[in-house]
């Protein structure tokens, strides 16, 4: 088996993308075949390589490498060039001189019957001398279907007379899109194409390229689009974005990975995977046949799991190596231990890393967050009074003394929880106020109760 990912290099990787590479990879690797990259890079205004070293990079940050190296398409051109020229020689193509204002006109008429716009075959029987500035047509066959049995949408078939004679080589010589992937295909000796399915009407045009060269075609496996939660199309504000992106907002691979494979594939009642393990289950063909559905939540869920998962020495190194930290964070002895327990709650090392900061900054008081704490001046003085005989060297004992203190004074929790955690982080959601006491260090609470009494 040999399937491939083919990209064009005019953006970055993005989820649906990276998506269809996985199932792509994982189909060659269920079936110990080979993964190949094609770069379809024959819009030269648009491609760079910018955008080549982008997609390589978040695919091997997926863990995704090809097996052979990756094949440009624009060097293959020559070779385009000769099969179109040779099935022009064979009759199986044919030049055609229509201009762009007949074209147009034809197109405004089908318009105005309604019918869908598409050549009319002018120039199909006029055996005309293949000349400069001809374009070369496929010779597309004008009864009949074209059908193939998809492995994820099933039986997809389409009346021949529905597909126009499609342009294989332009005016200016360069071969098209359609043609040049059929070829590739062929060459590359792929055998099984996997690719979302906004490409069906190509697919239909590609067959009958390749039926027109006696090969063997490919099985073909359409995925449908991911959608917006609302079932729109995805945008920037809702997945549609370059996947270095969430590499740095601090999702890990192993998240993106079990992610993507949710989005129109599942086993079982299984929600988690090592990727040994999808390479024994993964089939294509299990894949939905519906639209599946972009949620960024259950990716929080998936990432907060791995974060949680991660050995913590290592997940440190791995924050250390890529975000900035502060040089009092990382000279901070409990340091580890904050990401600890940071990290149960977190979403991305990106929210994980901006919680940092009240561990060793005072929180800035401002008037809206001093009129929110609620809580007698006397009680928290007599509070930090006492919290000064804390050890603070165990937690636990820290536990004890709150419970002491409530006990004592008559008080339910949220009433010294709730200002306490606003005093000490400026905030209303923060870790549980022991935990607070105990990582924020003795010295350090009892300044931030004394700049609260004080202000």
């Amino acid at each position: 088996m040999r399937t491939r990912f083919a990209p064009s290099p005019t953006g970055h990787l993005h989820i649906g993308g990276a998506r269809t590479a996985i199932f792509a990879w994982l189909q060659a690797k269920a079936n110990n075949g080979k993964f190949l990259i094609r770069f379809e890079d024959t819009d030269k205004e648009r491609s760079e390589k910018e955008y080549v070293d982008s997609i390589i990079n978040s695919l091997k940050w997926l863990g995704i490498e090809p097996d052979e190296k990756p094949i440009f398409q624009s060097d293959q051109i020559s070779k385009h060039r000769e099969i179109a020229l040779d099935l022009l020689k064979q009759g199986l193509a044919y030049s055609c001189n229509v201009s762009p204002e007949r074209l147009e006109e034809v197109r405004k008429i089908q318009q105005q019957n309604k019918q869908q716009p598409r050549y009319d075959g002018f120039s199909r029987d006029l055996n005309l001398p293949h000349e400069k500035g001809n374009v070369i047509r496929f010779k597309m066959p004008l009864d009949g279907v074209t059908t193939f049995e998809d492995q994820v949408l099933k039986t997809i078939s389409i009346n021949n007379k529905e597909l126009d004679d499609f342009i294989i080589l332009r005016s200016d010589g360069t071969p098209t899109y359609n043609f040049c992937a059929a070829i590739d295909d062929l060459e590359m000796q792929i055998t099984n194409v996997i690719r979302g399915d906004d490409h069906i009407t190509n697919t239909l045009k590609q067959i009958n390229i390749l039926k027109a060269l006696n090969s063997e075609l490919p099985e073909y496996a359409h995925l449908p689009m991911v959608l917006s939660s609302s079932g729109k199309r995805l945008s920037k504000r809702e997945g549609a974005v370059d996947i270095q992106e969430y590499k740095k907002m601090g999702y890990l691979k192993e998240a993106m990975v079990n992610y993507l494979i949710k989005l129109g594939w599942s086993y079982k009642e299984q929600e988690l995977f090592s990727v040994d393990e999808l390479i024994k289950y993964f089939d294509i063909k299990d894949v939905n046949s519906s639209a599946a559905k972009f949620s960024q939540e259950l990716l929080d869920f998936y990432n907060n799991h791995y974060l949680k998962k991660f050995k913590l020495e290592g997940l440190y190194k791995y924050i250390d190596e890529n975000f900035l930290l502060s040089e009092k964070f990382i000279n901070n002895d409990k340091k580890t231990e904050i990401i600890d327990l940071l990290r149960e709650g977190s979403n991305n090392i990106s929210e994980l890393v901006d919680e940092l900061t009240f561990f060793y900054e005072d929180p800035y008081l401002t008037d809206e967050i001093i009129n929110a704490i609620q809580i007698d001046k006397n009680l928290l003085a007599l509070f930090k009074e006492e919290l000064k005989e804390v050890n603070f060297k165990d937690k636990l004992l820290i536990g004890v003394f709150i419970d002491s203190f409530l006990s004592k004074n008559k008080l339910k929790f949220p009433l010294l929880g709730k200002p306490l955690r606003l005093i000490l982080t400026g905030k209303t959601n923060a870790p549980s106020i022991s935990d607070l006491l105990y990582l924020i260090g003795k010295e350090n609470c009892i300044n931030r109760i004394d700049n609260y009494l004080n202000s």
